[in-house]
């Protein structure tokens, strides 16, 4: 009997319900395994784990890691692969341990690896091992999910295995990474500057992996030009290999792109998804753990809301965040475990928990009910009332088998700054109160995020963010620019919508969808594709504040953070009463988002009288106040210039 290295990967929904497991379920696998077979857990981690397996085959291995697996999770499909292969103690078998080891979120990557090193012998003894080298890769993947490492590892991977000669490769990479753009500059290479450091340093790095970076080739229009860059690149086909990259789209611009370049080379594609919360979870494991650290479970919803908090501008940089995000937690561990230790504790340094991480946490704030925060808000009794009537309506529908759940979608109508989006993040916090959602989360983007710069990728940026927001809610700010994003002549804000509405659709009960922005523009947008009108039933109508509002919403703030003379809030209950009709009724004007301006300018003047005084301690006084609302931004909305002079008056 032989030994096998296997790596076992499961979906992404399987490890999200058993995350807080820190993969202790793969020794349930191990425990269920036949009990005359020779299963060993090397390493477990959320979406894979390696096994040694004593098997006559390669399919006896396969068979008994399912069979283990069907004991231990009876009616549960949620495996998608397993790869493995003959453990021996030679170099080229440690080297698929460590790529099985060590890749996350890459299964496809992972697996031609797998399939490389059975063919490659196979090439050897006939000789034939120059097939291998006119092969070229496309790897569809959006930026951050570590193209450049598995450049390096397939360069690596090609050479370890003796597809070339070794004596060209000694003291020097094998790999070299470009970015085609239309001009040179930022990092870019246009395809003239490529051809041109191929052909001049032909001779001294023969044999290297070339990157290549496409994405400018994408637009439609651009496709025979890239057809012709194709071609020249395939004048050095004998010296290189070329592995292209491209964001990960959709299949049939997928497949168009892939024509395209296997019409001229032999082609191999391999797709890596955005990456999940899962995976990226892996990730800071995998850096923990080799620092000598670990995490327990309390830590768990620590980093996915960090993940969350990362994700909420619609700029994410996968692997580097997961890096930045895993150095953190092990820096506050041992300034932690430093400081106790100071005070005489004798701390654990390995084991981070929630204990350890006050400076990556934060202080705690005070936490509210998502009612009581609502309640707090002024101006909004209506809206909370109509929330009231919703989350009545779906516990009902919920309790009662006979009635359909409601689809709870909502639209927001209102101009910027009546608290849409603060009103938006609270009900998320009820629904999760309430049993509705199971997170309760918040991820805000603007319409513009949502939609992509080429055919094709659109739909799948939509649908990861989609992915991330399950369970919480996703909010999307000036909804309606969705029907004006043309690009390169196409409307992908149409293909944003249609992704959109089967998201919405396909999870109605496990997701808050909330498109806001003014009422004649959400109408509008309501046309472009009707099944959003049916899949967002609610509409609650946010209306622009009153002037006695705005006046207690800024005073509001002043007495939550500081202490303030009483001559203060006379000033600012006139200045406010005093702006003009013309400014409230315009589309510039901000409500809530005026009033936070005006009043962190209050502050800052009398940070500033403060600390000129060496004073430690802020008191906001009336002068703080006319000294900002005489500014230029503040003054000109008043209905009158003479009224400036009121401080003079009172």
């Amino acid at each position: 009997m032989g030994k096998f290295i296997a790596r076992v990967c499961i979906d992404d929904d399987f490890s999200q319900q058993h995350i807080k497991e820190l993969g202790s379920f793969w020794d349930s696998v191990t425990a269920s395994a036949d009990p005359e077979s020779d299963i060993e857990l090397m390493i477990k981690r959320f979406t894979f784990a390696l096994f040694r397996v004593g098997a006559q085959t390669k399919d006896e291995c396969v068979q008994a890691l399912k069979r283990a697996w069907s004991v231990a999770f009876p009616d549960d499909d949620s495996l998608t692969d397993i790869f493995c292969f003959a453990d021996s103690e030679n170099e080229s078998s440690q080297l698929m341990t460590t790529i099985f080891r060590n890749y996350y979120g890459v299964n496809e990557y992972v697996r031609l690896a797998a399939e490389l090193y059975e063919i490659i012998p196979i090439l050897q003894e006939k000789n034939a091992l120059d097939v291998l080298i006119q092969q070229n890769y496309l790897f569809a993947m959006d930026g951050g999910c570590g193209f450049t490492t598995m450049l390096m590892s397939l360069g690596d991977f090609l050479h370890r295995m003796n597809v070339y000669p070794q004596e060209q490769f000694k003291d020097r990479l094998y790999y070299r990474e470009f970015k085609c753009g239309m001009e040179s500059k930022n990092g870019f290479g246009t395809a003239d500057d490529v051809i041109e450091s191929l052909s001049s340093e032909r001779e001294n790095n023969q044999y290297n992996i070339i990157g290549l970076d496409i994405a400018q080739f994408l637009d439609g229009r651009k496709f025979d030009d890239l057809r012709d860059f194709i071609r020249r690149l395939n004048s050095y086909q004998s010296d290189y290999v070329y592995v292209f990259r491209i964001p990960f789209l959709e299949k049939k611009a997928l497949d168009e792109i892939a024509a395209i370049i296997s019409d001229q080379m032999l082609l191999r594609v391999v797709q890596v998804p955005p990456l999940s919360d899962c995976v990226l979870m892996g990730s800071v494991w995998n850096n923990v753990t080799s620092k000598g650290f670990g995490f327990d479970e309390t830590v768990m919803d620590t980093i996915l809301r960090k993940f969350q908090q990362e994700k909420m501008d619609g700029r994410f940089y996968g692997f580097k965040t997961a890096a930045k995000i895993s150095n953190e937690l092990m820096l506050c561990k041992a300034a932690d475990a430093a400081l106790k230790e100071n005070s005489g504790d004798s701390p654990d340094r390995s084991v981070i928990s929630t204990d350890d991480l006050s400076r990556f946490i934060g202080e705690e704030k005070e936490i509210l009910t998502g009612y009581d925060a609502l309640n707090e808000l002024i101006g909004m009794q209506d809206i909370t009332q109509r929330v009231k009537e919703i989350v009545a309506q779906v516990k009902i529908a919920i309790a009662n088998e006979k009635l359909d759940r409601p689809c709870i979608h909502m639209r927001f109508t209102g101009a910027p700054g009546t608290g849409k989006t603060t009103v938006a993040r609270m009900i998320g916090q009820i629904l999760r109160e309430e049993g509705i959602l199971r997170k309760g989360g918040f991820f805000e983007y603007e319409a513009r995020d949502l939609v992509a710069e080429y055919e094709g990728q659109t739909a799948v940026k939509a649908a990861s963010i989609c992915r991330d927001a399950y369970g919480s809610v996703l909010f999307i700010d000036e909804a309606y620019a969705l029907d004006e994003g043309k690009t390169n002549g196409a409307n992908f804000g149409k293909e944003a919508i249609a992704t959109l509405v089967s998201e919405m659709e396909n999870h109605r009960d496990d997701m808050l969808v909330v498109m806001a922005g003014y009422k004649d523009d959400m109408e509008q947008l309501m046309k472009v594709n009707q099944g959003l009108r049916s899949r967002m039933p609610y509409i609650l109508d946010f209306p622009n504040y009153t002037r006695q509002q705005l006046f207690e919403i800024f005073m509001l703030m002043v007495r939550k953070h500081f202490k303030y003379d009483e001559q203060l809030e006379q000033h600012a209950q006139e200045y406010f009463l005093a702006l003009a009709d013309s400014y409230l009724a315009s589309k510039e004007f901000a409500n809530a988002r005026f009033v936070r301006n005006l009043y962190e300018r209050t502050w800052s003047k009398a940070a500033l009288r403060c600390t000129m005084a060496g004073h430690t301690d802020i008191v906001l006084t009336k002068q703080d106040f006319i000294c900002a609302s005489e500014e230029k931004e503040f003054n000109e909305k008043l209905e009158t210039k003479k009224t400036l002079g009121f401080n003079n008056k009172l």
